[in-house]
């Protein structure tokens, strides 16, 4: 290919239109010039031979006593003219940092340690004299402005943002160095890192602390070798801790890959921590996910959804491999792990793989057999008390699983055993307190969470303000976490801003959750082979003839999950909101019944919750007979209403509207399925008028 067919290949990989103004890494390598060109012409081309067409396509514009002077006044005349179609310098500065990919650092300390300019003199054909060609530093990094100022102003952000810096001390090959020390590819790793350790959108964390953080996050996860020989690298860990506050300053809360598409993280889920094992997605509040294509089946995101359990491609999944599905609309990710922290989950009704272990929570470890005695060591030492062995539950061979692992604080803990320290590696953050589930950090008035300082590196207490106001200095005791009781602070209802440091942490609190809002539901779509199989029915300890009284998120009755259903009707007197809910009566009559939530869920992204029916059955003019739910024009449920003694309740916490005659003939007569097989005869007879 010739220049300008390289400039605009290179120009269409790494500065495509993108889901999301994110970072883009110029990052070239011989082995991305082999696939580019395979990828244009069609056939299989040899790193060298993709080398050598790349090397003499930029000799025709680098060339002579003054090499960038010819693409410098290209660069010049397109931004004149309006910055009209592709850059024209896009392979040129493709190439310095091809020449950065390729260099090789010498033995001898101090200045020039970086044999930079001899692979790019190689490159660019100038063999005549040596060090940094003519030119140079006044126009490579005037080129890349011209390229900071395409995707900022003239683009907006919607082809990427710009990412190369300069070095802290190489000033002139500082720009193509950033861009070679990561690869597209590795920046959904550094999302991850942050995603990890509990980082927000604003949030600020000093240079030093970042790279500890991400150094040891590295220890655990296997990230690609190029990440590592940066972190080896005392030239280039100073590049990576700016990358990766660059890729702080733009965290919008979602790991995201080199084309800007949001990674959604996987977990692990298994019955009782052996096999089967499966997976399950959790979908992250603040992403508007209403549909993911995998392998051309498209499954549908139900609205408000928190998790997503799905079949694994592969049937026999074992833990310890890494998983990725790619999507339409996002990127679906398990990492590697040699240990994995598993905690109930009742939206799932199965324990699934987190982050880090919590603080009073029950867990379920499996682990590699050589780092056994010391994960069992930790969560000694994390305050649980003896673990044990379940013998009747199958893992792979060469892991071991604990159970009743249940820790009361945190302990220093590195690499694989790490996550079973709680708030291993986080930021500052909120833990605990009675919280309602629902996208937002919300909780019961009386019930705030703490607020859990991990202490930094320094040992310095950061400082902390609630609702404005400055609190003293706290210094952690025998422990690396410090916790504050907000609960003690804040006693009023409403929003409540947390600031530490730099970061700044919201909540809210809520006066009561009534007793008529049950546990959300999990909504599931329609069946599909990618869904995992839940089962339709979860035993409850609780009588299933009671009402069914409100338990906070992560609550369980004994050994069972809560009474979480797949059913969005209950066989009890609880409905979940979502399209009409109607009371159909004798002599055809029927109404509207408008149930009303607590004002505060209106403040709430689409929570998943159940109402109590029965006092607006209370307050009907007529006995009900059949509940109907008509969630969308084509399909509607019905069934048996509960037998309610008038005046039970008095007032209803909503209203109704009687319906017509011609009303009751609409509902009727369409497609409706009795929940409970066994009342479909009653339900022919009491439309047919018996």
């Amino acid at each position: 290919m010739d220049y300008d067919a390289w400039n605009t290949t290179l120009a269409e990989h790494f500065f495509a239109i993108r889901e999301a103004a994110t970072p883009v890494y110029l990052s070239v390598d011989d082995a991305l010039l082999a696939d580019l060109l395979t990828s244009r012409t069609k056939v299989p081309v040899a790193l060298p031979a993709a080398a050598d067409d790349f090397q003499a396509a930029i000799r025709s514009v680098v060339f002579g006593r003054d090499p960038f002077e010819g693409i410098a006044s290209r660069a010049r005349q397109w931004r004149r003219n309006g910055a009209i179609g592709t850059p024209p310098f896009i392979a040129v500065l493709a190439s310095t940092v091809l020449a950065a990919a390729r260099m090789n650092r010498s033995g001898g300390p101090g200045v020039g340690r970086f044999s930079y300019y001899g692979p790019l003199r190689e490159l660019l054909g100038l063999h005549e004299g040596s060090g940094m060609p003519d030119g140079y530093d006044v126009i490579v990094p005037t080129l890349w402005g011209h390229l900071k100022w395409w995707l900022t102003e003239h683009e907006g952000g919607r082809r990427g943002l710009p990412s190369a810096i300069p070095h802290p001390t190489q000033v002139n090959i500082g720009w193509s160095l950033s861009q070679a020390v990561l690869i597209g590819s590795d920046r959904v790793q550094v999302g991850l890192f942050l995603s990890a350790i509990g980082a927000q959108p604003g949030d600020s964390v000093p240079a030093a602390e970042l790279l500890a953080r991400f150094q040891e996050w590295v220890r655990l996860n296997r990230p690609s070798p190029r990440i590592q020989r940066a972190l080896a690298s005392t030239e280039l860990r100073p590049v990576l801790a700016s990358i990766l506050l660059q890729e702080l300053t733009h965290y919008d809360g979602l790991p995201r890959n080199a084309s800007g598409l949001p990674c959604v993280p996987l977990s692990l889920t298994t019955d009782a921590g052996g096999f089967p094992y499966g997976i399950a997605a959790r979908i992250p509040s603040h992403l508007r996910l209403e549909s993911l294509n995998l392998n051309g089946d498209v499954i549908r995101v139900p609205s408000g959804a928190e998790w997503l359990p799905l079949a694994p491609p592969d049937q026999k999944l074992t833990p310890g491999s890494a998983l990725e599905l790619a999507a339409d609309a996002a990127t679906l990710t398990l990492p590697a792990r040699d240990l994995y922290v598993l905690q109930a989950n009742d939206l799932v009704g199965k324990w699934t793989s987190v982050n880090t272990a919590e603080i009073g929570v029950p867990h379920r470890v499996l682990v590699k057999n050589s780092s056994a005695a010391q994960a069992e060591a930790v969560m000694l030492a994390c305050g649980s008390d003896a673990v044990r062995r379940p013998r009747r539950v199958q893992v792979p061979p060469g892991w071991t699983l604990f159970s009743s692992y249940t820790p009361t604080r945190s302990t220093k803990a590195s690499g694989i055993v790490g996550p079973l320290a709680p708030l291993h590696q986080q930021l500052a953050r909120l833990s605990g307190g009675l919280r309602i589930d629902g996208g937002r950090q919300t909780f019961l008035l009386g019930y705030a969470p703490d607020l859990v300082l991990p202490t930094t590196p320094d040992s310095h207490p950061p400082t902390v303000t609630v609702n404005g106001v400055p609190l003293p200095p706290v210094y952690p005791a025998a422990t690396d976490t410090i916790t504050i009781r907000l609960a003690d602070l804040v006693h009023s209802a409403g929003e409540h801003q947390i600031e530490v440091g730099n970061r700044k942490l919201t909540f809210t609190l809520v006066e009561r959750y009534r007793e008529s809002v049950a546990l959300p539901l999990l909504a599931l779509p329609p069946r599909n082979d990618k869904l995992a199989t839940i089962p339709s029915k979860i035993q409850n300890a609780a009588s299933p003839s009671a009402r069914a009284p409100w338990l906070p998120p992560g609550h369980l009755s004994g050994s069972c999950f809560g009474s979480y259903q797949r059913d969005p009707l209950p066989s009890m007197s609880l409905l979940r909101l979502g399209g009409s809910i109607y009371a159909l009566g004798e002599n055809r009559l029927a109404a509207l019944l408008v149930p009303e939530a607590p004002a505060w869920i209106a403040t709430m992204d689409h929570v998943p919750h159940a109402v109590d029916i029965e006092p607006l059955l209370d307050a009907l003019p007529f006995q009900a007979l059949w509940l109907l739910q008509v969630t969308s024009s084509r399909n509607a449920r019905v069934q048996q209403a509960p037998v309610v003694q008038p005046g039970t309740y008095g007032a209803p916490s909503g209203s109704w509207r009687v319906l017509s005659q011609a009303d009751w003939h609409r509902l009727t007569s369409g497609n409706i399925t009795p929940v409970a097989a066994a009342c479909a005869q009653d339900w022919t007879d009491y439309t047919a008028g018996k």
